[in-house]
């Protein structure tokens, strides 16, 4: 299907997908400018740079367009099987590929010292969070084996309350302090949500696993 025949919610899906390769790009860029002598990027002010800018901004809009591709597709009443598969996988590649690369590069981890204290439990947390998903997944495959409605969860949308906000605030978490312990709250509040919503999706979706 080509882009421009392709609906609305659809075009935007499409562009939140293409949102994900340019995202690890940029993280790529900024890892290479802080672990080895290349200088691509600009520092702003204090701790925060061009390249941190680039990606909240393109987070941000990447999570919109998830806002209004939903939305629309709701209120238009406009299914696809291409949305059906694209939307989720789109969210969940924006949002763990993002984790990774925050975790990877040092985002949650404000002062050197301190990194037994945080560093380690959130890529623990990040780690459940990631497998939660994949799990998540099989699980909604195999009960749509059984034509199983499932609704989306209170607890999964308090996942995505807490750790979309979480995560754009983490980029800017250099500016201050406060800024910092926000985001981490935030991150660390949505990665408990998504773990308690996979436990909860297991246990409504568990009778479906030895049919």
């Amino acid at each position: 299907m080509k882009f421009k025949e392709m609906n609305l919610p659809n075009k935007l899906t499409t562009i939140r997908m293409f949102c994900v390769p340019l995202m690890l790009i940029l993280f790529v860029l900024y890892g290479l400018n802080k672990y080895t002598q290349l200088n691509c990027d600009l520092i702003l002010y204090k701790n925060f740079t061009l390249l941190q800018l680039i990606m909240m901004i393109i987070f941000v809009f990447a999570s919109i367009t998830d806002y209004i591709d939903g939305h629309l597709a709701r209120k238009r009443n406009i299914v696809s099987d291409y949305g059906k598969l694209m939307d989720p996988l789109a969210d969940k590649l924006l949002v763990n590929s993002t984790i990774i690369c925050m975790t990877s590069f040092e985002f949650f981890l404000q002062q050197k010292e301190s990194w037994l204290y945080f560093e380690i439990p959130i890529m623990i947390l990040c780690v459940l969070v990631i497998a939660r998903d994949f799990f998540v997944d099989a699980l909604r495959m195999q009960a749509l084996k059984s034509n199983a409605i499932i609704p989306a969860s209170y607890i999964g949308k308090l996942k995505t309350a807490t750790l979309m906000p979480g995560l754009v605030i983490m980029f800017i978490s250099g500016l201050w302090l406060p800024l910092y312990v926000i985001g981490m709250i935030l991150v660390t509040l949505g990665c408990v949500f998504g773990i308690i919503s996979g436990i909860k999706y297991f246990i409504d979706l568990k009778k479906y696993i030895k049919e």
